[in-house]
């Protein structure tokens, strides 16, 4: 008996929600359109359509909610939709997260004539695979779908890509294949496998067992914990050997903060000033799940003989290198190895110590009396007020070197574009949370250079119904540029006075425009506040739990306020720095 056939729009709509997935973002145009109006003449579908008010913010959003949901999938237009997502996706491939970019194109006969006639329909360049090729470079698996034969092999094989790899891939479909049809999908999509070669992960585990015989260790958690699910295989090694453990800024909150091992984001040189001493000072460091990147390692070299780092790619071993191993597997292993060596935990703060060590940068000044509203003494009130029925959301720069003092008690609770670092990814990833956690409520904290780019996120939050609060931190101008060209100007007392002018002032081209921040909600809808003083941020503080509606707060930070953790770049020469007769690029 043969097969009841369906469109080729149908197929891709039954394997995503296979997947899990919820809601489907994007912005509509009429190359998808076949495939969301599948979706929503569906009355039982189980994917919510959820239009955007930019490919921007919808490919934000939806690499959030891949880092909630474990899948995500994003709705373009051909040409001038992709092109405008291409951002979005990078990041998502940077940061391995799981997401399917789907890409109507035009029709067959649109191709053909661009080819034959060299008449250009609608978005199109002139070359069939301008989009594919170019999404190549960001994706681990890129298809084109143009008659329906072939169509669920291809759908197949990318979502098959994406979850095998948790990195973003590409399906381009032709409008008029959408209903063509096709038979239904059989076979299930195939599970991940996380096994590589175990006698290589025992050899690796078995060497740096070796290795911490008779010295202090500590952990030193990454993201990849998370992504690959691995949670629970890494707290069974922190309790089995009872021993500290701090993480990677990417890797914040992989397991709850509340744990009693947990010590601290490490974070090289952008680490609060003593998590960086003290955990330095351990005699062997295991990175595990941690990636090579400058934001993770800020300035610190993991190719010493007193450091490991295990990631998808392998084991580092010092200068050495075991390839071909599962992060899984290892972590297994290497529990089992070290209970067969004496080794100790290093402590990195006494019991006494601890409060005023890791938390906050800066809490001396917290402690005086009505201190002034800057960074630090912002994130310390913040750490007080956060807790596990949010999630939060910090953008880069002065943001997320900020926030990541803040204790995150719940699992998965802070979130951060860490490593592709895309100014104005908070805003939209909040909504793609609130829709993969609606039980949870993000709180998002942005400067106003990146608010600038994708306020209009806030609007899409307001049409759901979704109680975000947004953290404007308005210092006036683009100051993490600023600090990695010039730091002159955030010297305080110690700033050099330079016979050219523009070196001892903020450029004029890190000037922000002024916004009233606060107001937008009278565009957007919701709650607006603004708040000069630590007074002012406690009386919007104690509001916000009655706040059932999304939230903007304009923030005003002085200009030349910065979090203490990235402080030690002004004791260092700026590239523009000239005159320092210290500067130097080599």
């Amino acid at each position: 008996m043969s097969q009841k056939k369906i469109s080729v729009a149908k197929y891709l709509q039954i394997r995503l929600e296979q997947l899990g997935l919820t809601h489907l973002f994007g912005i509509a145009g009429n190359y998808t359109a076949p495939f969301l109006n599948t979706i929503h003449e569906d009355k039982n579908a189980k994917i919510k359509i959820v239009n955007d008010t930019n490919e921007i913010n919808a490919g934000h959003c939806t690499d959030a909610y891949a880092r909630q949901n474990g899948f995500a999938a994003v709705a373009v237009t051909y040409g001038v939709g992709a092109f405008t997502l291409l951002n979005s996706v990078a990041g998502s491939y940077v940061e391995h997260c799981p997401v399917l970019v789907i890409n109507g194109a035009p029709t067959n006969k649109d191709q053909q004539r661009s080819l034959v006639q060299g008449m250009l329909a609608s978005h199109m360049t002139g070359d069939m695979y301008s989009n594919i090729n170019v999404f190549r470079n960001v994706t681990v698996a890129a298809e084109q779908v143009t008659g329906s034969s072939d169509a669920p092999y291809k759908i197949d094989s990318v979502l098959n890509a994406c979850i095998l790899y948790g990195r973003p891939v590409y399906l381009e479909v032709f409008e008029d294949v959408w209903r063509m049809e096709c038979n239904p999908p059989t076979a299930p999509l195939v599970e991940r496998e996380a096994s590589k070669c175990q006698t290589s992960a025992r050899k690796a585990a078995q060497r740096v067992a070796a290795m911490a015989r008779g010295k202090e260790i500590i952990f030193w958690g990454g993201i990849e914990i998370q992504r690959h699910g691995i949670q629970k295989e890494f707290l069974d090694l922190i309790e089995t050997t009872d021993t500290e453990f701090v993480t990677s800024i990417l890797g914040k909150s992989i397991v709850s903060e509340n744990h009693p091992k947990f010590k601290g984001v490490f974070n090289g040189k952008a680490s609060p000033k003593d998590v960086k001493e003290q955990f330095e000072k351990a005699q062997l460091k295991i990175g595990l799940g941690v990636w090579t990147t400058g934001k993770n390692l800020g300035g610190f070299d993991v190719w010493k003989e007193d450091t490991v780092l295990a990631n998808h790619s392998g084991v580092r071993i010092g200068a050495s290198y075991v390839a071909n191993v599962s992060l899984r597997d290892f972590i297994i292993f290497l529990k089992e190895e070290l209970t067969k060596v004496p080794f100790s935990a290093y402590e990195m703060y006494d019991a006494e110590q601890l409060p005023e060590s890791f938390f906050l940068a800066n809490n001396k000044i917290t402690k005086r009396g009505r201190p002034a509203l800057t960074y630090d003494t912002f994130f310390s009130r913040i750490n007080s007020f956060i807790d596990e029925k949010h999630i939060v959301v910090a953008d880069a720069g002065f943001p997320l070197l900020g926030a990541q003092g803040i204790r995150i008690a719940e699992p998965n609770g802070f979130v951060a574009q860490a490593s592709w670092l895309s100014i104005g990814y908070s805003v939209p990833a909040a909504t793609g949370i609130k829709c993969a956690r609606p039980d949870k409520r993000a709180v998002v904290f942005v400067g106003d250079g990146a608010f600038q780019e994708t306020c209009q996120a806030i609007s899409t939050q307001n049409k759901l119904k979704h109680d975000t609060i947004v953290f404007v931190l308005d210092n006036g101008i683009y100051g993490i540029e600023q600090m990695l060209v010039n730091p002159n100007p955030f010297r305080g007392a110690d700033k050099v006075e330079y016979s050219i002018p523009d070196l001892n002032n903020v450029y004029d081209y890190n000037e922000m425009h002024r916004w009233k921040y606060a107001k937008l909600v009278d565009v957007f809808g919701g709650k607006g506040f603004e708040i000069n003083t630590l007074d002012e941020l406690e009386e919007v503080l104690r509001q916000l739990d009655n706040i059932k509606e999304n939230t903007i707060i304009h923030v005003n930070i002085p200009k030349t306020s910065i979090p203490e953790a990235i402080a030690y770049k002004t004791e260092e020469p700026g590239e523009d720095e000239f005159l320092d007769k210290n500067w130097s690029l080599c």
